[in-house]
């Protein structure tokens, strides 16, 4: 009668033919090898089922410089003052409006900046290549400065109505003289664009570049009829 063997693994034939059980740190090693396989496997595993999203895609106000005539403009230097920005129009991202007050912020699709931080920053430029004042410096200049300009933004957006849309711009910008302490200009600026043809990321970027434009043009006027008035000299 031949015994019963225990041991249940099948043995494995050696290069000489001759048979060798199963030994269990040969066990243990082929079970590390199948765990490190499986290891190497998930990410490509997890990658098919979370694919990472696109970059996002980034956009600023462009627009041609639009000279315009100051023949008296303020002999003093003026500072601009970052541009506050009323909720939700202080982030980055583009933002769509529809009735109702439903709001949609855009993750892949932003600015490269706040939108207050933009406008500030482009009529900085503006305000000193079209002399409307002696100097013209940012809030981080050490440059002494006679007068202050400032705004609060409450539109920026992609507004939708049925079939159309528009780009709106809607804010309020405000000058004042630091010696005494004392607002001389205050004025609301609104402006539409024409209906666009899309809701994509690039008309609306260039249909608010041309409103920030026109927004340029009518503060420079309205400043350079204000600076004919001797009522308001530079500060000491």
């Amino acid at each position: 009668m031949t015994p019963v063997r225990r041991n249940s693994a099948a043995p494995l034939r050696d290069l000489t033919g001759g048979a060798f059980p199963l030994r269990a740190p040969l066990l243990t090693f082929l079970r590390l090898l199948s765990c490190l396989f499986c290891l190497l496997l998930l990410p490509g595993c997890l990658q098919s089922l979370f694919p990472k999203s696109s970059p996002p895609q980034f956009y600023r106000i462009d627009y041609p410089f639009h000279p315009s005539s100051c023949a008296e403009p303020f002999p003093a230097t003026v500072r601009i003052w970052p541009f506050n920005g009323a909720l939700p129009y202080d982030r980055q991202e583009m933002i769509a409006t529809a009735p109702g007050l439903q709001v949609r912020f855009s993750s892949h699709y932003q600015w490269v900046a706040s939108p207050p931080d933009m406008i500030a920053n482009d009529l900085v430029r503006d305000l000193s290549i079209g002399k409307v004042f002696e100097n013209v410096a940012s809030a981080k200049s050490s440059m002494a400065a006679a007068y202050g300009i400032s705004g609060q933004l409450y539109r920026f957006d992609l507004e939708k109505r049925g079939a159309s849309s528009y780009a709106l711009l809607d804010l309020e910008i405000t000058l004042w003289r630091e010696k005494p302490r004392t607002v001389i200009f205050r004025k609301h600026f609104h402006y539409q664009s024409p209906p666009l043809t899309s809701n994509g990321p690039s008309e609306f970027a260039a249909a608010i570049s041309e409103l920030v434009s026109h927004l340029s043009m009518d503060l420079r006027n309205d400043l350079c009829t204000l600076s004919k008035d001797s009522s308001h000299p530079a500060g000491d």
